[in-house]
Protein backbone atom coordinates (compact mmCIF):
# COMPACT_ATOMS: atom_id res chain seq x y z
CA UNK A 1 0.00 0.00 0.00
CA UNK A 2 1.27 3.46 -1.35
CA UNK A 3 0.55 6.47 -2.28
CA UNK A 4 0.02 6.88 -6.58
CA UNK A 5 -0.15 10.42 -7.93
CA UNK A 6 -4.04 11.58 -9.09
CA UNK A 7 -4.72 14.19 -10.76
CA UNK A 8 -8.93 15.05 -11.50
CA UNK A 9 -10.08 15.55 -15.13
CA UNK A 10 -13.22 15.91 -16.91
CA UNK A 11 -12.57 13.73 -20.25
CA UNK A 12 -14.59 14.22 -22.84
CA UNK A 13 -15.22 11.70 -25.44
CA UNK A 14 -17.93 12.58 -28.45
CA UNK A 15 -18.58 9.40 -29.26
CA UNK A 16 -19.13 8.20 -25.69
CA UNK A 17 -21.73 10.99 -24.42
CA UNK A 18 -22.13 13.70 -26.79
CA UNK A 19 -22.68 16.36 -24.27
CA UNK A 20 -20.89 15.83 -21.12
CA UNK A 21 -17.64 14.98 -20.81
CA UNK A 22 -16.66 12.16 -18.08
CA UNK A 23 -15.25 12.44 -14.70
CA UNK A 24 -12.07 10.96 -14.54
CA UNK A 25 -9.10 10.72 -12.91
CA UNK A 26 -5.05 10.47 -14.32
CA UNK A 27 -2.72 7.80 -12.04
CA UNK A 28 0.83 8.04 -12.66
CA UNK A 29 2.68 4.88 -11.15
CA UNK A 30 5.58 6.58 -10.14
CA UNK A 31 6.58 3.45 -8.02
CA UNK A 32 9.68 0.73 -9.07
CA UNK A 33 7.15 -1.87 -9.91
CA UNK A 34 4.02 -2.40 -11.55
CA UNK A 35 0.24 -1.97 -10.94
CA UNK A 36 -2.04 -4.96 -11.16
CA UNK A 37 -5.16 -4.74 -13.05
CA UNK A 38 -8.19 -4.88 -11.42
CA UNK A 39 -11.43 -2.57 -10.27
CA UNK A 40 -11.25 0.58 -8.45
CA UNK A 41 -13.34 2.58 -5.86
CA UNK A 42 -13.02 6.27 -5.81
CA UNK A 43 -13.70 8.44 -3.09
CA UNK A 44 -13.82 12.31 -2.98
CA UNK A 45 -13.16 14.60 -0.26
CA UNK A 46 -15.56 17.30 0.06
CA UNK A 47 -14.12 20.93 -0.07
CA UNK A 48 -14.75 23.22 2.78
CA UNK A 49 -13.72 26.38 2.86
CA UNK A 50 -11.28 26.54 0.03
CA UNK A 51 -9.72 23.30 1.46
CA UNK A 52 -10.19 19.71 1.23
CA UNK A 53 -11.60 19.17 4.94
CA UNK A 54 -15.06 17.57 4.34
CA UNK A 55 -16.55 14.42 4.51
CA UNK A 56 -15.24 11.24 1.98
CA UNK A 57 -17.78 10.18 -0.30
CA UNK A 58 -18.08 7.30 -2.78
CA UNK A 59 -17.72 8.95 -6.25
CA UNK A 60 -17.46 5.73 -8.63
CA UNK A 61 -15.43 2.40 -9.85
CA UNK A 62 -13.48 2.41 -12.77
CA UNK A 63 -11.40 -0.65 -14.34
CA UNK A 64 -7.37 -0.41 -14.14
CA UNK A 65 -5.30 -2.42 -17.30
CA UNK A 66 -1.85 -3.45 -15.80
CA UNK A 67 -0.20 0.11 -15.73
CA UNK A 68 3.95 -0.25 -15.51
CA UNK A 69 6.22 1.78 -13.94
CA UNK A 70 6.66 4.87 -14.88
CA UNK A 71 3.09 4.59 -16.89
CA UNK A 72 -0.18 6.74 -16.43
CA UNK A 73 -3.46 5.88 -17.59
CA UNK A 74 -6.85 7.76 -17.61
CA UNK A 75 -9.48 6.28 -15.72
CA UNK A 76 -12.99 7.44 -16.03
CA UNK A 77 -15.96 6.67 -13.22
CA UNK A 78 -19.19 8.56 -14.07
CA UNK A 79 -20.71 11.62 -16.38
CA UNK A 80 -20.27 14.90 -15.16
CA UNK A 81 -23.40 16.28 -15.38
CA UNK A 82 -21.83 19.95 -14.28
CA UNK A 83 -19.79 20.54 -17.53
CA UNK A 84 -21.73 20.88 -20.80
CA UNK A 85 -20.02 21.00 -24.57
CA UNK A 86 -21.47 21.90 -27.69
CA UNK A 87 -19.49 21.31 -30.78
CA UNK A 88 -19.84 22.48 -34.66
CA UNK A 89 -18.09 21.28 -37.53
CA UNK A 90 -16.98 23.34 -40.61
CA UNK A 91 -15.49 21.40 -43.74
CA UNK A 92 -13.62 23.75 -45.93
CA UNK A 93 -11.00 23.67 -48.46
CA UNK A 94 -8.71 26.16 -50.52
CA UNK A 95 -6.57 25.80 -53.55
CA UNK A 96 -2.84 25.64 -52.89
CA UNK A 97 -1.14 25.46 -55.90
CA UNK A 98 -1.84 24.89 -59.78
CA UNK A 99 0.28 23.86 -62.65
CA UNK A 100 -0.05 22.86 -65.93
CA UNK A 101 1.75 20.29 -67.89
CA UNK A 102 1.19 17.54 -70.84
CA UNK A 103 -2.21 18.81 -71.46
CA UNK A 104 -3.59 18.44 -67.89
CA UNK A 105 -3.67 20.77 -64.74
CA UNK A 106 -3.00 19.64 -61.79
CA UNK A 107 -4.45 21.59 -58.63
CA UNK A 108 -3.22 20.40 -55.02
CA UNK A 109 -6.31 21.65 -52.69
CA UNK A 110 -6.27 21.54 -48.99
CA UNK A 111 -9.27 19.86 -47.35
CA UNK A 112 -9.83 21.56 -44.02
CA UNK A 113 -12.30 20.24 -41.19
CA UNK A 114 -12.79 22.55 -38.30
CA UNK A 115 -14.23 22.03 -35.14
CA UNK A 116 -15.39 24.58 -32.45
CA UNK A 117 -15.99 22.84 -28.40
CA UNK A 118 -17.93 25.63 -26.22
CA UNK A 119 -17.40 24.52 -22.97
CA UNK A 120 -19.43 25.42 -19.79
CA UNK A 121 -17.99 24.81 -16.84
CA UNK A 122 -18.92 23.90 -13.14
CA UNK A 123 -20.95 27.11 -11.28
CA UNK A 124 -18.55 26.55 -8.58
CA UNK A 125 -15.36 24.48 -9.52
CA UNK A 126 -12.46 24.89 -11.64
CA UNK A 127 -11.96 22.24 -13.85
CA UNK A 128 -9.55 20.70 -16.46
CA UNK A 129 -11.30 19.42 -19.04
CA UNK A 130 -9.00 16.95 -21.71
CA UNK A 131 -10.81 17.22 -25.10
CA UNK A 132 -10.71 13.68 -27.71
CA UNK A 133 -10.51 14.45 -30.99
CA UNK A 134 -11.13 11.76 -33.20
CA UNK A 135 -7.84 11.56 -35.33
CA UNK A 136 -8.21 10.80 -39.50
CA UNK A 137 -6.01 9.04 -41.35
CA UNK A 138 -4.10 10.81 -43.89
CA UNK A 139 -5.35 14.41 -42.20
CA UNK A 140 -2.54 16.27 -40.12
CA UNK A 141 -3.42 18.56 -36.76
CA UNK A 142 -2.50 22.03 -37.21
CA UNK A 143 -4.83 24.18 -34.95
CA UNK A 144 -3.93 24.06 -32.30
CA UNK A 145 -0.50 25.10 -32.71
CA UNK A 146 2.29 24.85 -30.41
CA UNK A 147 3.81 21.56 -28.57
CA UNK A 148 1.51 18.71 -29.79
CA UNK A 149 -1.17 17.11 -27.78
CA UNK A 150 -0.69 13.66 -26.06
CA UNK A 151 -1.70 11.17 -28.87
CA UNK A 152 -3.68 7.68 -28.35
CA UNK A 153 -4.37 5.78 -31.18
CA UNK A 154 -7.88 7.11 -31.63
CA UNK A 155 -7.16 10.63 -31.20
CA UNK A 156 -5.93 13.57 -29.82
CA UNK A 157 -5.91 14.20 -26.03
CA UNK A 158 -6.35 18.68 -25.73
CA UNK A 159 -6.10 20.40 -22.62
CA UNK A 160 -8.57 22.92 -21.79
CA UNK A 161 -8.95 24.87 -18.46
CA UNK A 162 -12.56 26.10 -17.15
CA UNK A 163 -12.99 28.84 -14.63
CA UNK A 164 -15.27 27.80 -12.01
CA UNK A 165 -18.93 29.32 -13.75
CA UNK A 166 -17.25 30.41 -17.13
CA UNK A 167 -16.97 29.21 -20.13
CA UNK A 168 -13.79 28.33 -22.66
CA UNK A 169 -13.62 27.85 -26.30
CA UNK A 170 -11.62 25.20 -28.01
CA UNK A 171 -10.79 25.05 -32.16
CA UNK A 172 -9.18 21.48 -33.23
CA UNK A 173 -8.27 21.91 -36.99
CA UNK A 174 -6.90 18.80 -39.23
CA UNK A 175 -5.52 19.09 -42.66
CA UNK A 176 -4.98 16.87 -45.90
CA UNK A 177 -4.04 18.03 -48.68
CA UNK A 178 -5.71 16.10 -52.20
CA UNK A 179 -4.65 16.59 -55.61
CA UNK A 180 -7.29 17.09 -58.68
CA UNK A 181 -5.91 16.10 -62.11
CA UNK A 182 -7.80 17.59 -64.64
CA UNK A 183 -7.24 16.84 -68.94
CA UNK A 184 -7.89 20.32 -70.27
CA UNK A 185 -8.75 19.06 -74.03
CA UNK A 186 -11.89 17.69 -72.44
CA UNK A 187 -13.49 20.83 -70.62
CA UNK A 188 -15.82 22.65 -72.39
CA UNK A 189 -15.87 26.15 -72.44
CA UNK A 190 -18.47 27.23 -69.74
CA UNK A 191 -15.83 25.45 -67.76
CA UNK A 192 -12.69 26.52 -68.91
CA UNK A 193 -14.21 29.76 -67.90
CA UNK A 194 -15.49 29.42 -64.78
CA UNK A 195 -11.44 28.27 -64.11
CA UNK A 196 -10.51 31.90 -65.99
CA UNK A 197 -12.81 33.57 -63.44
CA UNK A 198 -11.09 32.13 -60.39
CA UNK A 199 -9.47 34.42 -58.10
CA UNK A 200 -7.92 31.09 -56.06
CA UNK A 201 -5.63 30.33 -59.34
CA UNK A 202 -2.64 32.70 -60.40
CA UNK A 203 -3.10 35.21 -62.96
CA UNK A 204 -0.93 33.43 -65.45
CA UNK A 205 -3.18 30.40 -65.07
CA UNK A 206 -6.22 32.14 -65.20
CA UNK A 207 -5.11 33.76 -68.73
CA UNK A 208 -4.34 30.64 -70.09
CA UNK A 209 -7.98 28.97 -69.23
CA UNK A 210 -9.56 31.94 -71.14
CA UNK A 211 -7.72 31.68 -73.83
CA UNK A 212 -8.47 28.10 -74.24
CA UNK A 213 -12.40 29.22 -73.64
CA UNK A 214 -11.67 30.81 -76.72
CA UNK A 215 -10.78 28.51 -78.69
CA UNK A 216 -12.97 25.99 -77.32
CA UNK A 217 -15.82 28.26 -77.81
CA UNK A 218 -14.77 28.32 -81.87
CA UNK A 219 -14.15 24.95 -81.95
CA UNK A 220 -18.06 24.23 -80.12
CA UNK A 221 -19.39 26.69 -83.41
CA UNK A 222 -17.43 24.79 -86.32
CA UNK A 223 -19.00 21.54 -84.86
CA UNK A 224 -21.74 22.82 -84.53
CA UNK A 225 -22.47 23.96 -87.91
CA UNK A 226 -21.41 20.57 -89.23
CA UNK A 227 -23.85 18.93 -87.03
CA UNK A 228 -26.44 21.37 -88.98
CA UNK A 229 -25.39 20.73 -92.33
CA UNK A 230 -25.58 16.89 -91.85
CA UNK A 231 -29.06 17.21 -90.44
CA UNK A 232 -30.17 19.37 -93.32
CA UNK A 233 -28.38 16.70 -95.75
CA UNK A 234 -30.11 13.94 -94.25
CA UNK A 235 -33.31 15.51 -94.32
CA UNK A 236 -32.93 16.38 -98.04
CA UNK A 237 -32.15 12.73 -99.37
CA UNK A 238 -35.01 11.40 -97.08
CA UNK A 239 -37.00 14.10 -99.11
CA UNK A 240 -35.35 13.00 -102.50
CA UNK A 241 -35.93 9.13 -101.94
CA UNK A 242 -39.81 9.86 -101.24
CA UNK A 243 -39.95 12.06 -104.55
CA UNK A 244 -38.25 8.87 -106.41
CA UNK A 245 -40.45 6.63 -105.23
CA UNK A 246 -43.42 8.72 -105.56
CA UNK A 247 -42.53 9.26 -109.14
CA UNK A 248 -42.74 5.62 -110.18
CA UNK A 249 -46.57 5.79 -109.37
CA UNK A 250 -47.11 9.02 -111.40
CA UNK A 251 -48.23 8.97 -115.32
CA UNK A 252 -44.83 10.06 -117.72
CA UNK A 253 -46.69 12.98 -119.16
CA UNK A 254 -48.63 14.42 -116.41
CA UNK A 255 -48.10 17.84 -114.71
CA UNK A 256 -47.49 16.14 -111.51
CA UNK A 257 -44.61 14.11 -113.07
CA UNK A 258 -43.10 16.94 -114.32
CA UNK A 259 -43.45 18.94 -111.03
CA UNK A 260 -42.07 16.17 -109.08
CA UNK A 261 -39.12 15.81 -111.00
CA UNK A 262 -38.29 19.12 -111.32
CA UNK A 263 -38.78 19.12 -107.10
CA UNK A 264 -36.01 16.29 -107.55
CA UNK A 265 -33.46 18.35 -109.52
CA UNK A 266 -33.72 20.97 -107.04
CA UNK A 267 -33.20 18.66 -104.35
CA UNK A 268 -29.94 16.84 -106.03
CA UNK A 269 -28.35 21.05 -106.73
CA UNK A 270 -29.34 21.35 -102.55
CA UNK A 271 -27.37 18.45 -102.06
CA UNK A 272 -24.31 19.61 -103.93
CA UNK A 273 -24.33 22.93 -102.45
CA UNK A 274 -24.34 20.64 -98.96
CA UNK A 275 -21.73 18.57 -99.89
CA UNK A 276 -19.45 21.51 -100.33
CA UNK A 277 -20.30 23.62 -97.86
CA UNK A 278 -20.13 19.87 -95.16
CA UNK A 279 -16.87 19.90 -96.79
CA UNK A 280 -15.40 23.27 -95.78
CA UNK A 281 -17.21 23.34 -92.46
CA UNK A 282 -15.56 20.00 -91.65
CA UNK A 283 -12.07 21.34 -92.50
CA UNK A 284 -12.89 24.88 -90.35
CA UNK A 285 -13.51 22.80 -87.18
CA UNK A 286 -10.45 20.51 -87.85
CA UNK A 287 -8.42 23.16 -87.70
CA UNK A 288 -10.19 24.51 -84.63
CA UNK A 289 -9.60 21.49 -83.03
CA UNK A 290 -6.05 21.10 -84.12
CA UNK A 291 -5.77 24.93 -82.56
CA UNK A 292 -6.81 24.12 -79.16
CA UNK A 293 -4.62 21.01 -79.11
CA UNK A 294 -1.81 22.38 -79.91
CA UNK A 295 -2.47 25.37 -77.49
CA UNK A 296 -3.56 22.73 -74.57
CA UNK A 297 0.03 20.75 -75.56
CA UNK A 298 1.83 23.93 -75.53
CA UNK A 299 0.99 24.98 -71.74
CA UNK A 300 3.59 24.93 -68.52
CA UNK A 301 3.14 26.79 -65.99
Amino acid sequence: ARAVPAERLALYQPATQPRHPLAAVRLANDGATGLPPGVLTLYERATEGGTQGGAVSFVGDARLSTLPAGGSRLLSFAVDQKVTIDRAERPSQALARATVADGVMTLTVIERQTTTYSIAGAAREDRSVVVEHPRRPGWELVQPAGPKPEVTPAAYRIPVTVPAGGTASLTVTLERPRAERVGLADLGPDQLQVYAASTELPQPVRDAMAKLASLRATLADKERRVADLERDRTAVAQDQERLRQNLGSLPRDSDLHKRTLARMGEAETRLDRLATDLTTARREAEEARNALLAQVRGLTL
